[in-house]
């Protein structure tokens, strides 16, 4: 039995996330955040996993699109890291939420299963001089 995750299975976990996220399911979501998640937005608010699933639960966002490219994905036993790009068509509320972003995700395998365990996003602005 190996120890490590497969950069394949973290992949095809990241695309169940960011499907869940565009679907705005937080049944999904749920089952695929640790018990223990922190998400930091854009803006640098931390939201806990109970606050990161009401976005959802409460119809407060709705996403028109979310995409996810450019993952690289970095496996450390039974943790990943995985930076990436995001795009999204989104409403926070009444407010425009639409972006580019890069992320940060930590994956951890847990109870024979891989869990989101954070999540960091910051604003995908041009390289510098572009």
């Amino acid at each position: 039995m190996t120890t490590t995750l497969a950069e394949q299975a973290v992949a095809d976990f990241v695309q169940e996330w960011s499907t869940a996220e565009e679907r705005g399911d937080h049944r999904a979501l749920d089952d695929l955040l640790a018990k223990d998640f922190v998400g930091v937005g854009p803006r640098g608010f931390v939201r806990s996993r109970e606050e990161w699933l009401a976005r959802y639960s409460t119809g407060t966002v709705r996403n028109l699109s979310f995409a996810v490219s450019d993952l690289r994905i970095r496996c450390y036993g039974e943790t990943a890291v995985v930076v990436a790009a995001q795009t999204q068509r989104s409403v926070n509320g009444d407010a425009d939420a639409s972006g580019a972003f890069r992320f940060t995700l930590v994956v951890v395998r847990q109870d024979g299963r891989l869990q989101l365990a954070g999540l960091h996003l910051s604003p995908n602005a041009a390289p510098a001089g572009a």
